[in-house]
């Protein structure tokens, strides 16, 4: 028999290679996709934190040179408010100016991502462009008009107004303008645009023209430049590590198969050896270390049959060439044993003649066993009624029991019970384990031959009172040679149930023995023929 991968199928349990495998891949691939997504974050980040804070000190800069100018120039608080206020717009951050002594005077407050701004045409003097800021008064900026007339259309009698629009006021036209942040600089946009503000910060000191410090400006809330590029990159990172874990676990999976299926060949090679099939071979034509691993299997196995072939072979012949000069001599024992000869020669005759039937069913027993495990030896089977065996094997010992005051009971269903198989071995079988039972039970016990159909299986055994068998004696129970220490005292080879369980298998079935409480029960479970 060849064992191929294909020829077993086995789930993988939670220690199986073919789960770890997978997740080991699975783990090293998130590990490293979070490595290389955290690596990567960091370093943007540090790169746009650095840019931030950059853009913040150059800022500040700029903006306190021109505080400086206002300062010089003696504007009014107001006026240094609403510069600040144009400031933190074309900033795009707040600013706040203080005293030398550390007093706030001028805010522009927490900056808003969205914005407004008005472009304004008055009359009578056209020429003015007027910039309003989102949050404080209009700041005039003069330019030139060398287009057409602005304006509303002349059959336009009323005041029209909308979010973004033109609107006619006593002091002209007025277009106001959505202004957003956004990632790379402001936009034109009604979209809402998430607020994003980075957490660096900027602060410079004011002179005066006499290098004197007359106070300090701060410039804050200004635009995270790398934020959205981060969360973004941070989104398509976690993506890509999903799909990475998913590719792994596959790549796992088929590695994994690659290896556990040469194994799981081999276990199975090795499980069928195990069970007696000494014929299985693997089948793994592969040039890797599975298939050197293969070649060395299937040689050591081939020698292995060769060998149990050659010892089943040598017992066999052994038992056969022995049982002709042991019936030849006890022929001559017997025929001795007839003629006048002395009381003390005849004991030691009648001693003799003991142990040579002893050899003969020992010699019987090893014929019987060889044939059974020979591979040339096929059962007859045919279709026979294991209620009516069983009903002939109680009459069979039914005398015999009660020669030994034993109280010998049959429990059987009233209807066939059919089965496939050799009715002679069959028989053998139900023979060995009924004469143990009465062989080990003493006077007054009880024994107990019963059938039953039990699904797809009957299941027939015997029941004894007898000696019973030690719990650590179970294991080795069906081993050769072996008897248990309170059977010692008792005739036997240690080779009937050796027999019996050998022929059970034969039929596809199996044999069970429990032993407690005094009790002690042999089952045999054979297949039902369903179509007896």
């Amino acid at each position: 028999m060849t064992a191929s991968p294909t020829s077993f199928t086995a789930l993988p349990n939670r220690h199986s290679i073919r789960w770890r495998l997978p997740l080991t891949y699975a783990g090293i691939a998130l590990l490293t996709a979070l490595a290389l997504a955290g690596l990567l974050l960091f370093t943007l980040r540090s790169y746009y934190a650095q840019r931030e804070r950059e853009y913040m000190e150059s800022a500040a800069h700029i903006l306190a040179r021109q505080t400086e100018r206002m300062y010089y120039d003696q504007l009014s608080t107001e006026e240094i408010q609403l510069a600040v206020d144009l400031m933190s717009f074309w900033a795009q951050a707040r600013v706040q100016i203080y005293n030398n002594a550390g007093e706030l005077v001028a805010d522009s407050g927490h900056f808003d991502n969205e914005n407004l701004i008005t472009v304004n045409i008055t009359r009578p003097e056209p020429d003015q462009l007027m910039i309003t800021s989102p949050q404080r008064e209009d700041v005039v900026a003069e330019g030139e008009n060398d287009g057409p007339p602005i304006g509303p259309p002349p059959d336009d009698g009323g005041q029209q107004a909308d979010d973004v629009g033109q609107q006619r006021g006593d002091e002209g036209f007025r277009y106001p303008l959505p202004i957003r942040r956004g990632t790379f600089g402001q936009n034109v946009t009604d979209m809402t645009v998430p607020r994003q503000n980075s957490d660096q910060s900027a602060t410079t000191e004011l002179f005066n023209f006499q290098h004197d410090i007359t106070g300090s400006l701060k410039i804050s809330e200004g635009p995270a430049y790398g934020q959205e590029i981060v969360s973004d990159v941070a989104e398509k990172a976690a993506i890509a590590g999903v799909f990475a874990v998913l590719i792994a676990v596959g790549a796992g999976w088929i590695v994994s198969r690659s290896i556990s299926h040469p194994t799981l060949a081999l276990v199975d090679a090795t499980q069928q050896m195990a069970q007696g099939d000494l014929s299985t071979r693997v089948n793994l034509p592969r040039r890797d270390e599975f298939g050197l691993l293969a070649q060395t299997f299937n040689a050591m196995a081939e020698r292995v049959e060769s060998t149990v072939k050659t010892l089943r072979q040598f017992v066999a012949d052994a038992a056969h060439e022995l049982n002709t000069p042991l019936t030849a001599l006890r022929t001559n024992l017997e025929l001795t044993a007839t003629s006048e000869i002395p009381t003390a020669a005849r004991d030691d005759l009648r001693h003799a003649l003991a142990e040579l039937v002893r050899l003969e069913k020992l010699t019987r027993s090893l014929l019987t066993l060889a044939r059974l495990e020979s591979s040339d030896t096929a059962l007859q089977r045919s279709p026979i009624d294991l209620a009516q065996i069983t009903r002939q094997m109680y009459e069979r010992y039914a005398s015999r029991a009660e020669q030994e005051n034993l109280t010998f009971a049959l429990e059987i269903p009233e209807k066939a019970v059919p089965v496939q198989g050799d009715q002679a071995q069959i028989t053998r079988v139900l023979d060995n384990l009924l004469d143990n039972a009465i062989k080990f039970t003493p006077a007054g016990g009880r024994v107990v031959i019963g059938l039953r159909a039990e699904g797809s299986d009957a299941a027939c055994w015997v029941e004894d009172t007898g000696i019973g068998i030690p719990e650590n004696e179970l294991p080795k129970l069906f081993s050769r040679f072996h008897r248990g220490r309170n059977a010692a005292a008792y005739p036997g080879n240690g080779l009937g149930l050796v027999i019996v369980k050998s022929i059970v298998e034969e039929h596809g079935g199996q044999i069970n023995v429990l032993s407690q409480n005094g009790l002690t029960r042999f089952t045999v479970s054979l297949p039902v023929d369903s179509k007896g």
